[in-house]
């Protein structure tokens, strides 16, 4: 048969002594220490790595074992569900499966890989599949792009070649990136108020109000213009995802 053998769970020989709810039950106990894990918010946090673990042992099963695949799905959908009965749920779901999205350096082949196909198989992640699918559309690393940016300025007479501050960009991309994934890890919640974000940016927008060519912009306004995109990407992909 197809089945890969697993030592913890498989005896050295098949029969018919029970071996498939042997199988299950080892299955159930997996799932059974997953929600131990997630028992509460700081218990969630401390352990996991072995709530990750745990579950890629399960995404293992679930797809190396066709037999025990419904059985499988349907403990790890009780896992996740669990998980999103906390008000931290959705934030602490988005930050797992953005975990293995991306993977872990300690992964092996055969876990990374694992970790790909849980991400698309569970709709819990479909945000995560959003937000990749936006960094994806990205044609270069963002400091190439930066690098690559020229500045002018122009007047009636001639043209005048401005200096980029490279490290300043790259910071301030830095906090719309730190920004969105905060925003996103709040509003995915289906019951969050979207409106409450719009709302937010608008106010937060207002404060540029009114635009005047002949004069600049303090430090302390274009600090908010990258949080004003990263809401602004943030209602996007929210509304994109169908959250």
């Amino acid at each position: 048969n197809n089945f890969k053998s697993y030592n913890n769970i498989f005896p050295s020989s098949w029969d018919d002594g029970g071996i498939v709810r042997r199988v299950e039950a080892e299955i159930e106990s997996l799932g059974t220490r997953a929600r131990e894990y997630l028992s509460s918010e700081v218990s969630a946090q401390k352990y996991k790595d072995d709530f990750r673990r745990c579950f890629l042992n399960m995404g293992h099963v679930l797809i190396e074992l066709p037999l025990f695949k419904a059985c499988t799905k349907d403990i790890m959908c009780n896992v996740l569900e669990a998980c999103l009965r906390y008000n931290w749920g959705y934030s602490f779901l988005f930050d797992f499966g953005l975990g293995l999205q991306r993977g872990d350096k300690n992964d092996s082949d055969k876990d990374s890989h694992v970790a790909q196909i849980l991400v698309a198989e569970f709709s819990h992640f479909k945000e995560v599949m959003t937000m990749v699918w936006n960094e994806e559309t990205s044609q270069k690393p963002v400091e190439d792009t930066v690098r690559g940016i020229k500045g002018q300025h122009r007047t009636a007479e001639n043209n005048e070649d401005l200096s980029i501050d490279e490290e300043r960009l790259l910071r301030s991309f830095e906090i719309f990136d730190a920004e969105y994934k905060k925003l996103l890890g709040e509003y995915i919640d289906p019951e969050a108020d979207l409106k409450k974000l719009v709302s937010k940016t608008n106010a937060l927008a207002s404060t540029f109000l009114p635009i005047n060519c002949t004069s600049e912009w303090s430090q302390e306004l274009k600090i908010q213009i990258p949080k004003i995109i990263a809401a602004v990407f943030t209602i996007f992909t929210v509304l994109k995802s169908g959250a």
